[in-house]
């Protein structure tokens, strides 16, 4: 099949319980993903990191986005930008990790920068004619923050990120994010498609199944949500208890300013094209995700709670009945989304049918397509729909 023919996905394109899933080639064929990182990692919104790992002025990590290495650093008047990891001489990578500095020193030539990406110190361009430093400082890419997460975008003629996310904030603005401490932080790398990833985050059907003996049995009604304008998708579980401990676990206190459907159990958010948010009643959890080919995906998963709760004398001793719940269930999705992609790379697989318990699988499929294959593709939704 030609993988970007609009025609090619009428049947994905059809109503929930009419459609077919995505072709087996979307998760697998190098094509289709360098496709998604032009038209949609290299132009969308991308979770980056939380502004609390960067509290004084200098601190700086490091990240890397669909091969594009990036600085994200406080400079020394507080602002915290996001910029290009290589240096304007010839090139060289100019930091790795995290740390902090007074300066940018690129470890080539020791070119110097400041914390605000400013060329200070162009060594060994004395004799070159006209060169202008001004015109060399480091080249920086749009970073924003909602809530205390931080977001950088590639395209310099993108929306605001204030746009981008729409009316999230209806369903987030009670759990107050930006003022919960990370309390520990994993890095993973999970060998599957970033898009049958966040399929598995956003769907409830696989709960007793893979995850039978830690979460599966907990009774829930579940409510999913295409937020407007279209740029994020919310499943809410509404239960009378938090999700985020297994059993009868000794647990925190309910976050205190939580009102609305946030107040009613826990909400699973998915602001595209791969960032997650899981907000329940007294603990946030998130994984940053970005796929490293059509095979692999890196993420950072950080485990956050309020201020209140991580001043608790007994804070120490009741996170870890968390920390036991999360490494089991990403444990859990990690191992399924594995073999889910061998099963895709068969030679013999093909598209198969939506259950009821996976409308926003299908809704994350043709987000995807729209982009993928552009305006027409679009237009062709709209009108089946």
């Amino acid at each position: 099949m030609n993988l970007f023919d609009p025609d090619a996905y009428a049947r994905v394109r059809k109503p929930l319980l009419e459609a077919e899933t995505l072709p087996p080639a979307c998760y697998t064929s190098h094509e289709f993903y360098e496709r998604e990182v032009s038209n949609i990692f290299l132009k969308c919104w991308n979770l980056i990191g939380r502004a609390e790992y960067l509290k004084n002025a200098g601190d700086y990590f490091t990240a890397s986005l669909v091969g594009v290495s990036l600085i994200i650093i406080r400079g020394e008047d507080g602002h915290i930008r996001a910029f290009i990891n290589s240096c304007r001489h010839r090139g060289a990578k100019l930091l790795e990790g995290t740390g902090n500095c007074k300066a940018i020193r690129c470890p080539y030539h020791s070119w110097l920068y400041s914390t605000a990406g400013d060329l200070r110190a162009p060594n060994g361009m004395q004799e070159t004619r006209n060169f202008d430093p001004s015109q060399f400082g480091l080249t920086q890419v749009r970073l924003d923050e909602w809530s205390g997460f931080l977001f950088v975008n590639l395209d310099p003629g993108c929306v605001s990120l204030r746009e981008y996310l729409g009316d999230i904030d209806t369903f987030t603005a009670s759990y107050e994010f930006e003022k919960m401490v990370t309390v520990r932080r994993k890095d993973l790398t999970v060998r599957t498609n970033w898009k049958s990833y966040i399929e598995n985050s956003l769907e409830n059907f696989h709960l007793p199944t893979v995850h039978q003996g830690t979460i599966g049995g907990v009774k829930a009604q579940w409510n999913p949500i295409d937020g407007a304008p279209g740029n994020y998708v919310l499943l809410q579980s509404r239960t009378a208890a938090s999700r985020a401990t297994l059993g009868g676990a000794v647990a925190f206190d309910r976050i205190a300013t939580l009102r609305g459907p946030a107040a009613e159990g826990a909400q699973y958010i998915l602001i595209y094209p791969c960032s997650v948010i899981g907000a329940d009643l007294d603990c946030m959890w998130f994984k940053q995700m970005a796929p490293d080919g059509p095979h692999v995906v890196q993420y950072s998963a950080g485990f956050c709670f309020p201020r209140a709760s991580v001043e608790r004398p007994d804070f120490a001793q009741i996170v870890p009945n968390y920390h036991k719940r999360f490494d089991l269930v990403i444990s859990e999705d990690n191992g399924i989304a594995e073999v889910q992609l061998q099963g895709l790379s068969n030679p013999f697989s093909r598209p198969g049918r939506f259950s009821s318990l996976e409308p926003l699988v299908h809704t994350i499929d043709n987000w995807i397509l729209d982009r993928v294959l552009g305006r027409q593709s679009i237009q062709q939704r709209t009108a089946a729909e």
